[in-house]
């Protein structure tokens, strides 16, 4: 049966969680299987695009697309490996993740990869060229945790673009300052975890 705990302290909460779930943390086996969930390591973190985001980006004609091993699901999602297990992720306060998203337009390609979801700063980082940069301000106030069938499911935790990653997308494309806004939600993230 799938429990739901609504989260008024967010950091607190999920501390909390992770040393509950240390108790009965295994090895990782080597497939996980269900919705949402990738197929190796140690669970995924799905991303529904904002159809707001994404009509903007449209718009803008900039394209994303996942960047391997990332994968978009049959529901629309995208879907992004762990690569840290359970209890690496309590000892360090982040849950890491391999691929990316890579942003298009025209002939100019941006690539945000390898995100670190830090809960204490409530942001999300990635990988742009040889430089690690906040591009997601991370928002627990909906967020839930559950556990269900061996795994931990939290979310949704919305991520809108920081000003820094907003400044940086409209220099990359050539786009007036402002055109692509600090604080654009770019969509509702689920972490997976399965044990």
């Amino acid at each position: 049966m799938l429990r739901a705990v609504r989260r008024p302290q967010p950091l607190i909460a999920l501390g909390l969680a992770l040393a509950a779930l240390l108790a009965v943390a295994a090895t990782p086996a080597a497939a996980w299987h269900g919705h949402g969930r990738h197929h190796a390591g140690y669970g995924a973190t799905t991303l529904a695009l904002d159809p707001g985001a994404a009509a903007a980006l449209t718009g803008l004609g900039v394209t994303p697309a996942p960047i391997a091993p990332a994968r978009a699901l049959p529901s629309g999602e995208l879907a992004f490996p762990i690569t840290n297990s359970l209890r690496k992720a309590l000892r360090t306060g982040v849950i890491r993740h391999s691929g990316g998203i890579s942003l298009t337009a025209g002939s100019t390609t941006v690539k945000l990869e390898d995100f670190v979801i830090d809960p204490a700063r409530q942001q999300l980082t990635a990988r742009v060229g040889d430089a690690r940069l906040p591009i997601l301000a991370l928002d627990f106030s909906k967020a839930r945790i559950r556990f269900s069938r061996g795994g931990l499911t939290i979310g949704p935790v919305g991520g809108s673009l920081t000003a820094g990653a907003a400044d940086a997308l409209n220099a990359a494309f050539g786009l007036a300052p402002g055109t692509v806004p600090a604080g654009l939600k770019l969509g509702d993230a689920t972490v997976r975890y399965r044990l």
